[in-house]
């Protein structure tokens, strides 16, 4: 990719539950429109409660997110696509092939791994994907 900065991005992951949406969302946050940003999975997700609480510690309001899949968008309206999940990596390639936008492959920690453990852990979890997101995002675009 060159140095010039994308103007839309779309973040993918496997369901558009967690990783995805606040990976678009915590873009708008920090660049208030001068860089548009989107999400989708490999599969419809689900409203996912805790997402949207950690999204909420920070004043970002995610409580109508709708998860879409990669059918839902045309690929070809983003300038860079960034894949948190091996699964979307995969379904970017089939579908953009040696065409489209760039796609970049960040590893992302799964906060559902903390699924079955206490609340607080499990907040905990999505806690640090946020964060750890936010650092990627502020990195790579600023």
């Amino acid at each position: 990719m060159t140095d010039a900065q994308p103007k839309k991005i779309l973040f993918a992951c496997t369901m558009n539950s967690i990783r995805s949406p606040m990976g678009a969302a915590l873009v708008r946050r920090r660049f208030k429109g001068e860089i548009k940003a989107d999400s989708c999975g490999v599969y419809d997700g689900y409203l996912d409660p805790f997402m949207v609480q950690v999204m909420e510690d920070w004043g970002v309001d995610l409580a109508e997110h709708h998860p879409k899949n990669f059918d839902d968008l045309d690929l070809s309206e983003f300038d860079l696509i960034v894949v948190l999940t091996i699964e979307a990596q995969e379904r970017a390639g089939e579908i953009l092939g040696d065409d489209g936008p760039p796609v970049e492959f960040w590893e992302t920690p799964n906060p559902t791994d903390e699924m079955f453990g206490p609340r607080d852990l499990r907040a905990m979890a999505y806690s640090e994907c946020r964060n750890f997101l936010d650092k990627k995002i502020a990195d790579r675009f600023t």
